[in-house]
């Protein structure tokens, strides 16, 4: 998952700057004015980790497999594709898998919903309330199992809840922390 990790974020972090940079200027240029250089840099941040998720989550499973990152699943079996039973799967990587596994798949979930729940809120101000954030990344979420499950991955609703489980953990943090004030980089 690290080899993986580190072989395609600088390729990532490059188009992201570059697209960023490009659509920030020419299109969104006049809102800029608004902004400051810590939004920016965030708003960088948050497109680049857009980006990088993206290529992570809609990349075939075999791919990955050649890429050296461990799924902890028979990608050849055809039952593990689709999962609507709640919690099933957690409970079958808790029992039966193999700690990394476990890390990848039910940690692994969450930890991606938390910058997203973070940096949403601070950044976009029609999304500090919970009910548009929860709403928009289920809506994103549910699609992105959908699209996961045609590419053959699976599509599970577990790895949903864990990410939504994500989304909250870090929309609760952009709420109760002391270092960093949102109000800062809101418009």
């Amino acid at each position: 998952m690290i080899r993986y990790a580190l072989k395609v974020t600088p390729l990532i972090f490059i188009v992201a700057f570059l697209g960023f940079s490009l659509i920030r200027t020419q299109v969104f240029g006049k809102y800029k004015k608004k902004s400051n250089r810590r939004r920016e840099r965030l708003l960088l941040l948050f497109a680049t980790y857009a980006l990088w998720l993206a290529f992570f989550l809609l990349v075939n499973n075999r791919l990955l497999e050649s890429w050296g990152v461990p799924l902890g699943v028979d990608t050849e079996s055809s039952d593990w594709q689709l999962n609507l039973i709640p919690f099933n799967t957690i409970r079958l990587f808790i029992q039966h898998g193999t700690p990394s596994s476990i890390f990848l798949n039910i940690w692994g979930n969450v930890l991606i919903g938390i910058p997203l729940g973070f940096l949403t809120p601070v950044l976009f101000e029609k999304m500090k309330k919970p009910l548009p954030l929860f709403l928009t990344y289920g809506l994103i979420f549910i699609a992105i199992e959908s699209v996961q499950y045609h590419i053959g991955r699976s599509a599970d609703i577990d790895d949903w809840l864990l990410n939504m489980g994500g989304i909250a953990l870090g929309y609760f943090l952009s709420k109760h922390q002391e270092l960093f004030h949102p109000k800062r980089y809101r418009r």
